[in-house]
């Protein structure tokens, strides 16, 4: 059974200029062990998973100066109070869907979350919360001082040494990162090397089009 067949994104706010939430059906409980501890759930049952696009952001420091000495991971989830809020509406906007006329024949009642005050919301993410694992930016593309590589996908300052994966995206995208990788950068990036300089969209620079 394909892990899922369809997807919705929307947004919390009209003002953003893309949405930062999206969600995805799949079979079977979708909780960490913190959440499957506290609360009864069914195995025959199905789950819609949310994604966001949160305003906090972590880090990764080094560790020690050797290749092979690990790197600590600050993931830093809820570090801005707004993604806690935009959790409880994306959360409303799911439940939504779920209980919807439509998807009422597939479903008997709601499980989880139990949750009906702010506490409760608040320790159901911040026990849920994990990452999709769409990691991607650590050296992304741009003009400013923190930018890695140029629209050509050269990194600043250092001569014939491009960076040709997901990383050059200049923020992580709210679904996936294969398509917008292939469609924006990957494709160019063969264009470059076999042909000479990469254009976007209607000739723009590809540095233009993914920003």
């Amino acid at each position: 059974m394909p892990r899922s067949e369809t997807a919705c994104f929307w947004k919390t706010n009209a003002a953003l200029d893309a949405p930062n939430f999206y969600t995805y059906a799949r079979r079977g409980p979708d909780v960490t062990p913190e959440n499957a501890a506290l609360l009864k759930l069914p195995a025959d049952s199905w789950s819609l998973v949310v994604g966001m696009h949160p305003k906090s952001r972590g880090a990764v420091h080094l560790t020690g100066p050797g290749a092979d000495d690990p790197v600590r991971v600050d993931a830093n989830y809820l570090g801005d109070a707004q993604d806690l809020k935009d959790l409880v509406d994306g959360l409303d906007v799911a439940r939504q869907i779920g209980n919807s006329a439509a998807l009422r024949p597939f479903a008997v009642r709601e499980t989880t979350p139990a949750a009906r005050n702010p506490d409760e919301f608040e320790r159901f993410f911040r026990n849920g919360l994990g990452t999709f694992w769409h990691q991607c930016g650590t050296a992304r593309m741009g003009r400013d001082a923190t930018s890695v590589v140029d629209g050509r996908l050269k990194v600043h300052g250092i001569d014939g040494l491009r960076v040709a994966d997901a990383s050059v995206l200049p923020r992580v995208t709210t679904g996936n990162t294969m398509a917008p990788w292939r469609a924006g950068c990957g494709l160019r990036a063969g264009n470059e090397f076999v042909t000479g300089p990469l254009t976007g969209v209607n000739g723009r620079n590809l540095q233009d089009w993914v920003l």
